[in-house]
């Protein structure tokens, strides 16, 4: 540990100001996703119902990032981009957590490596911008980190409970928050083998945590979230009977998220600074244990049980695989550096402003490509929005879209939410025929329009006689968001 002084920030205010408009710049060029339109409607009715407070657990979801965008609604208009303001926000505190436990307990060069790894990482630029729950327990994840290898070194009652409050605010975050409950007990043990006197520290951490997490038992349905994790991960009779499947094709899918969001050049210089590291037989031993166990560990859990294995789903694994690779780069030797920092970070400045500027044209792995194309994408939405929103001035408007949940309807309602004349409900996927409901508004006298991703709506050509195509909207993958009024 070094001692800290007010000049050894200095980097952070040339970093900060740099990530903060990376991840502003052109925020809404991606559209809605799927997930995020679910959130963003979540946080509406929590905003609007008193009694909705904890409507996300009646779907086993943790309610705490919704919280958190209901109350950011007035900094903008658009709805998404006051979801991802939050995301931006959750982003910059693990920048910054990242660089203070690297100044705490290797160097300033350390500190520096790991923040402009941060800044240019497609992984981290890609989920910085999407109003999704992963990037803030991320960051109540390194927060935890740092806090648990603090408390360990020096074990004091202030720093176990505001640990406690880190892994509380983290459990009403995401349900793999319990990952760092149990590495925060493990990295007091790491440092404390031979004297366990102080263990009950951690253990006030994970008491006052598991109090935290318990504040949602005011709300209805909280059995729901364990209900619904059994949606998401194997259960151990099952591994049992498989254990290397789902293991070996998730572990196929981490090399390949990793090909793709950090770069095989910077962890091939990473892991080589990292050897002549481990060659010198650091006195620092301890902490690189908890960095690779922080990092290794819920990697390989998940890749064991989960049934579904996306790159979101081990974003919270990161940070420690960050100082890994900054202890790495800044052990690069002096004559070879300036060669080898292009060639690790070119390739990853490339590829986001590609997200930045022109997502859709995004080459993603099958895992990741629900975000630019398919049913869950929502190019188009926005657009049909403002039309929507325009004809509900002169006449009342009802809108019947695919599905019942998630990009249609939500990503539609979370832009015409405050408009009283303009009526959003999903109908369906794959209809046949025109809902009665819908002709029965027609005849009533209202502007009646059908919403549907092309690919999803198969009606006779008799059905489609009864519609006027008033909007199409292309996707990525040459499908077709389209809009019809009903004749």
């Amino acid at each position: 540990m070094i001692p800290l002084k007010l000049k050894s920030f200095w980097p952070l205010l040339i970093i900060i100001p740099i990530y903060l408009f990376s991840r502003f710049y052109n925020l809404d060029s991606l559209p809605v996703f799927g997930d995020e339109a679910i959130y963003i409607r979540w946080s509406q009715l929590i905003r609007n119902v008193e009694t909705l407070r904890f409507v996300p657990v009646t779907d086993g979801k943790q309610p705490f990032f919704m919280w958190l965008v209901a109350a950011s609604f007035k900094l903008a208009q658009d709805p998404l981009i006051s979801g991802r303001f939050i995301s931006i926000l959750a982003g910059c505190g693990t920048l910054i957590t990242l660089y203070l436990f690297s100044l705490i307990f290797f160097s300033q060069r350390v500190a520096f490596f790991s923040s402009v790894i941060y800044l240019l990482l497609p992984f981290t630029f890609f989920f910085d911008r999407l109003a999704l729950p992963d990037n803030l327990l991320s960051f109540f994840g390194t927060s935890s980190l740092l806090l648990s290898v603090l408390l360990a070194k020096y074990p004091r009652l202030d720093l176990s409970l505001i640990l406690g409050f880190s892994l509380g605010l983290a459990w009403l975050t995401k349900s793999p928050a319990i990952y760092f409950v149990v590495l925060s007990n493990l990295t007091f043990i790491i440092f404390n083998k031979n004297n366990y006197k102080k263990i009950y520290f951690p253990i006030i951490s994970t008491i006052l945590g598991f109090i935290i997490y318990n504040i949602l038992r005011l709300g209805p349905q909280f059995h729901q979230i364990a209900l619904r994790n059994k949606d998401y991960i194997w259960s151990f009779s099952e591994i049992a009977r498989h254990p290397l499947d789902p293991l070996l094709p998730h572990i196929s899918d981490i090399f390949s998220i990793y090909d793709n969001y950090i770069s095989l050049p910077l962890i091939s210089v990473a892991l080589a600074g990292l050897f002549l590291i481990l060659k010198k037989k650091s006195k620092n031993w301890q902490l690189y244990i908890i960095l690779f166990s922080w990092w290794f560990l819920p990697l390989l859990m998940n890749a064991a049980v989960a049934k579904i294995f996306t790159a979101r789903y081990i974003l919270f694994t990161l940070p420690s695989l960050i100082i890994l690779l900054s202890l790495g780069l800044a052990h690069v030797k002096a004559k070879i550096f300036y060669f080898l920092i292009p060639l690790c970070f070119l390739p990853n400045i490339f590829l986001i402003n590609q997200m930045s500027s022109s997502p859709q044209k995004l080459k993603l792995s099958s895992t990741e490509v629900g975000y630019v194309s398919q049913w869950t994408s929502g190019w188009g939405i926005k657009e049909v929005s403002q039309y929507l929103i325009q004809r509900s001035k002169v006449a009342n408007i009802i809108v019947g879209t695919e599905g019942y949940f998630g990009t249609l309807p939500d990503g539609l309602q979370i832009y015409t939410d405050s408009q009283p004349q303009l009526t959003v409900f999903g109908v369906g996927v794959d209809i046949t025929t025109i809902p009665e409901k819908l002709i029965n508004a027609r005849n009533h006298g209202d502007e009646v329009y059908i919403l549907f991703n092309q690919s999803r709506l198969k009606l006779t050509s008799e059905e489609y006689k009864k519609l006027s195509l008033v909007q199409s909207h292309s996707k990525p993958d040459s499908d077709q968001l389209v809009l019809y009024r009903l004749n």
